[in-house]
C-alpha cells in the first residue's frame, strides 16, 4: 500500500537509475496477481516484495524484519519457496547492519489475522508471520519465471489485535471512517497502530535503502513491490 511505501519514496527518493523501480500492488489475492502481472512486463531481474506483516512468532516485536524462506496459504496446500539469491542478500544486509532479522515460514491468509489465528498458524504451520499477498505473489512471479522474495515489517506482534476492517479498506481514507463510524471503540487501536506503523516504514525504508546501496547496476537490476 501507499502507506508502506510511504517511508521508503522518502528515504531514496526516485529509484530509477538506482537499479529498481517502486510498484504499488494493493490488498490480497487479484491484487497481488495483477501487480505481479504489471512488474513482469518491465522484465526485471527479480521482485523483492515489501510491505507490513502481523507476527505470528511471539519473540518478534514491531519493526523487526522478517524474510521468508518459504511461502504458505491458508486457502493452498502447496508452498512456494523464496529465491534464495533474494534472500541472501537481504540477510548480508541485515547481519552487516545489525539489523532484528528472522527468517523461517510466513503464511498468507485472506483476512486481517486476530491474536488467535496468528497464534494457531504459528503452531500448525511455524509461520512467523501473516500477511494478505505473498503467496499469490509469489507464485505468479514463478509463473513468469522470474526471482522472487519478500521482506516485511512486523506492524502488529503475535498477540496484538488490529481492527479487522483495515484489511478491506487498504489505503482508501473513505472506508477507514466508515469503518471507524460502525466500531467507535477501535479509535484508541488505531492510534497505537498508527504508532506501530511508523516504526515499521522507518525499518523498511532502512533495509530498502541499504540494499540500494549495494545492488550493482542494470545486470542485478530488482523491483521492489509493496503491497
Amino acid at each position: 500500500m501507499a502507506t508502506e511505501l510511504a517511508g521508503v519514496r522518502r528515504a531514496i527518493g526516485d529509484p530509477h537509475g538506482r537499479s529498481a523501480t517502486l510498484h504499488i500492488i494493493g490488498v490480497g489475492r487479484r491484487r497481488a496477481e495483477a501487480g505481479i502481472a504489471a512488474v513482469a512486463a518491465e522484465s526485471p531481474a527479480g521482485i523483492l516484495a515489501i510491505g507490513f506483516c502481523g507476527g505470528a512468532d511471539p519473540g518478534l516485536r514491531t519493526g523487526d524484519l522478517h524474510v521468508a524462506d518459504e511461502f504458505h496459504s491458508t486457502d493452498c496446500p502447496q508452498p512456494v519457496p523464496a529465491d534464495p539469491g533474494l534472500t541472501a542478500r537481504v540477510r548480508a544486509w541485515a547481519a552487516r547492519s545489525q539489523t532484528r532479522l528472522a527468517g523461517g515460514a510466513s503464511v498468507t491468509v485472506g483476512s486481517v489475522a486476530g491474536a488467535d489465528v496468528k497464534s494457531a498458524l504459528h503452531t500448525t504451520a511455524g509461520a512467523l508471520s501473516v500477511n494478505m499477498e505473498d503467496y499469490w505473489a509469489a507464485r505468479a512471479a514463478a509463473g513468469y519465471g522470474i526471482p522472487f522474495a519478500s521482506v516485511r515489517a512486523v506492524l502488529d506482534a503475535a498477540g496484538d489485535e488490529i481492527p479487522a476492517y483495515l484489511g478491506a479498506s487498504g489505503d482508501g481514507i473513505i472506508d477507514v471512517l466508515r469503518g471507524l463510524a460502525a466500531h467507535p471503540g477501535s479509535i484508541p487501536s488505531l492510534v497505537r497502530l498508527s504508532r506501530k506503523a511508523q516504526i515499521a516504514r522507518n525499518r523498511l525504508a532502512h533495509c530498502v535503502s541499504g540494499l540500494l546501496e549495494v545492488t550493482p547496476a542494470p545486470s542485478a537490476r530488482a523491483a521492489p513491490s509493496a503491497p
